[in-house]
């Protein structure tokens, strides 16, 4: 799996629980738009992980890459957070390495493939 820029709406430590390579949005930039984030992880081949539809507001309009990992759990604490990514993470790798989109959902995974 290619590594992940974890954007500021995520904890830090989440990159640390799944054991990739990463790097946080707040590494990039104290603040850093959603503009600047894309193009860093289209620039550097990073996956974006994030909670911000904004993202894929961006694939429809440009297409990847990035690739980008969409957690769509509603409010959970951080720790139940860290949790169903630790358990779901090995399902999330395999989708992500076909397409373009993978969004979690609290019962199942969505995966989506974009024309480039």
């Amino acid at each position: 799996m290619k590594r992940l820029l974890i954007d500021e709406n995520l904890p830090f430590s989440l990159g640390v629980r799944l054991g990739l390579g990463y790097i946080h949005a707040s590494q990039i930039a104290e603040q850093a738009s959603d503009s600047l984030l894309w193009q860093w992880a289209r620039e550097n081949d990073y996956v974006v992980l994030t909670r911000d539809t904004d993202f894929f507001d961006r694939l429809l309009r440009h297409g990847p890459p990035p690739k980008v990992i969409w957690i769509r759990l509603g409010n959970i604490r951080k720790n139940d957070l860290l949790r169903v990514m630790e358990a779901r993470w090995p399902a999330i790798e395999q989708q992500i390495r076909s397409h373009d989109l993978v969004e979690i959902y609290a019962d199942h995974l969505e995966a989506l493939t974009f024309p480039q």
